[in-house]
């Protein structure tokens, strides 16, 4: 027959729309063993930050999970996502990437110098999920605010 088109043999099935259940089941995809290179992942990263800027918080999270797919997990990656997810409202997810961040890259706090401006992002991540998850600040979600704002007000600059 002309223009029929032959049928895949996952959906060989009699209702042509639900695959065959005696079909073996397919693998699940990962990215164990795939190596991008890191001009690559900054161009990625770089294309995150676009679609941030552009309000396309949804398309930078899928290029973001792509990356943490392949293994990629730097803090880069891991605070971008928490910027996205607090975008999008996860702020549960917010919280749990926090977390790793915390044992990948711990805050380092030197006397009387400026924190990062990476710590200090955090701990506003961290404050602002933290009440919009309970509806008021715990003691952590209070000193983490509370450190955002010290670090503002003793920082130079506007």
């Amino acid at each position: 027959m002309k223009g029929v088109v032959p049928s895949h043999p996952l959906t060989a099935s009699p209702g042509m729309d639900q695959p065959d259940p005696t079909a073996p089941p397919l693998p699940v995809p990962t990215g164990a063993g795939i190596s991008i290179p890191r001009q690559q992942v900054d161009y990625l990263l770089l294309a995150v930050l676009v679609r941030i800027q552009h309000l396309r918080h949804a398309e930078a999270r899928t290029l973001l999970d792509a990356l943490l797919a392949l293994g990629h997990r730097t803090t880069e990656v891991l605070m971008a996502k928490a910027v996205v997810e607090n975008e999008l409202g996860n702020h549960a997810e917010v919280l749990a990437i926090l977390t790793q961040l915390d044992r990948i890259d711990p805050p380092q706090f030197r006397e009387g110098r400026k924190a990062d401006p990476r710590v200090r992002m955090r701990s506003f991540l961290q404050a602002r999920a933290t009440y919009a998850l309970h509806g008021e600040l715990d003691a952590e979600g209070r000193a983490a605010l509370d450190f955002y704002l010290r670090q503002g007000r003793t920082g130079q600059g506007p």
